[in-house]
C-alpha cells in the first residue's frame, strides 16, 4: 500500500483564509514556543521514567517560555508581537 504525507502547516497555509473567513490574512507564519517543564527527576526515578512522567504531566503548569522559534519569513514585527506575547 502507497502513503502519502502532508505537513499539517501545509494544510493550514492553504486554507487559512477559510479559517479566518471575513478578515483579510496579512501574512501566515510557523512558530515554535518551548517551555521550561520543571520537571524534576530523581535518579531513583529514572528508572520508571515513564510513570514518573505520566504522574506529573496532569499536574504541571504551562512553565515560562525559554525559546522563541519563528519562520525565516516572519516579519520582524510580528516576530516582536510573538516575543512580547510570551
Amino acid at each position: 500500500s502507497d502513503y502519502a504525507f502532508v505537513f499539517l502547516s501545509s494544510i493550514l497555509h492553504e486554507f487559512v483564509h477559510e479559517l479566518f473567513a471575513g478578515m483579510k490574512v496579512l501574512g501566515c507564519y510557523q512558530f515554535r514556543v518551548t517551555r521550561n517543564s520543571n520537571l524534576f527527576v530523581g535518579e531513583e526515578e529514572v528508572k520508571n521514567l515513564r510513570a514518573k512522567i505520566q504522574g506529573e504531566l496532569p499536574q504541571r503548569h504551562f512553565g515560562d517560555a525559554v525559546r522563541l522559534e519563528v519562520a525565516n519569513s516572519c516579519s520582524e514585527a510580528m516576530t516582536q508581537f510573538l516575543l512580547g506575547q510570551f
